[in-house]
């Protein structure tokens, strides 16, 4: 599929293409010129050997008359169901334009030729300010409940320098006190995640195979749902195990007396730095559970914070929990059937982390 513009055209991305796409991911996300091979093996992977791969639901990437690639948008197919229908869905990821001042509608091209393919739903859980206009000028506007960010400080001291270290580098020089202070005031007063989470559930730190098979039940807790079987779930959960760059792993699931899963989390780990919710879904009335395991879990662990991404279902047991929210990109749904987004709206909808976008390594990972 092709579509002409006044500086270039817009075609379906090809696997001759990825070359020139990882030297402008490169240029656009991490400031170099000069792409690793595991990025150019990575986007192979993560567009041409997705399970849910759709001949006719491709990337983007815009081509100058020069034939030299100046813009991609990332497409991930995607399958949902909701009521018993099964819909096709894409999400679009990684929007960049070189020298978008020379190129100023190839962005909204990308965005244009994204929204009129052939699915369903199209949806992002990634756009920043400059992707969220495109979108808006389409008559598309963000949906607040999927676009809000949270951060808990867990050690208000080792937090103070880890956002300091953000402007300033030399700072991290400063992580032995901030550890020291924090221990000093645990024992002066007492930290309120001791002691340990004892509510209704039982968690265990399981294999991210009992995690895979946990998320297979608990999906059905929600309306709008990926329709995952073993095998896509398993290959999404194998994706997001190698964001290394975010710490490392863990992986809990909440059981009732029966011993059914009830609710499960997913985040990586860093001691003494932020850790990363990938994941975090429960039965309604068990949300609050899940936090306060998650967050004692992670304090035991070490870490200076949590933040993630605030699934709708979690903001109310987040609200009630000294959780600072803020915006960080932004969520945007469209569908021909309106219909179709009354599960995002009322905040029903598995629709992000490994449900939409968070397992890829694109969002936050380096390529060495």
């Amino acid at each position: 599929m092709t579509g002409r513009t006044e500086a270039g055209t817009v075609r379906d991305f090809e696997r001759g293409d990825v070359d020139a796409v990882a030297q402008l991911f490169q240029r656009t996300f991490r400031d170099t010129k000069t792409p690793s091979p595991s990025l150019v093996t990575y986007l192979k992977q993560a567009f041409f050997d997705h399970p849910w791969t759709e001949p006719d639901i491709r990337s983007k990437v815009f081509v100058e008359g020069n034939g030299r690639i100046s813009g991609f948008v990332g497409v991930f197919p995607s399958r949902l169901e909701l009521d018993g229908r099964l819909l096709r869905a894409a999400f679009a990821s990684s929007l960049m334009v070189e020298n978008p001042k020379e190129n100023p509608l190839a962005g909204a091209r990308l965005v244009r030729a994204f929204l009129s393919g052939p699915q369903d739903i199209s949806l992002t859980e990634t756009a920043n300010q400059t992707a969220l206009g495109m979108w808006q000028k389409a008559g598309h506007p963000l949906d607040p409940g999927y676009s809000l960010n949270w951060l808990r400080v867990l050690r208000p001291a080792a937090i103070g320098v880890q956002l300091l270290e953000r402007r300033f580098g030399p700072a991290r020089l400063l992580r032995p006190f901030g550890r020291l202070t924090d221990r000093m005031v645990s024992l002066v007063s007492k930290s309120p995640f001791h002691p340990a989470y004892n509510g209704k559930l039982t968690f265990r730190d399981v294999t991210p195979d009992v995690f895979g098979d946990a998320l297979l039940t608990l999906k059905d807790f929600y309306p709008l749902r990926p329709r995952w079987d073993a095998d896509s779930l398993g290959w999404f959960i194998r994706q997001a195990e190698q964001k290394l760059n975010f710490g490392y792993p863990e992986w809990r699931v909440g059981y009732a007396a029966d011993n059914r899963p009830i609710a499960a989390y997913a985040y990586f780990t860093e001691p003494g730095g932020i850790g990363w919710v990938l994941q975090a879904l429960a039965a309604p009335a068990m949300a609050g559970d899940l936090v306060d395991d998650l967050f004692t879990h992670a304090y035991g662990l070490g870490c200076a914070g949590l933040r993630g991404a605030a699934h709708p279902w979690l903001i109310p047991a987040l609200m009630t929990r000294r959780t600072f929210f803020y915006s960080r990109s932004f969520y945007v749904a469209h569908a021909r059937d309106k219909a179709l987004l009354e599960p995002v709206r009322s905040g029903q909808a598995l629709i992000s982390g490994l449900a939409g976008e968070g397992w890829t390594r694109l969002i936050g990972d380096r390529f060495d």
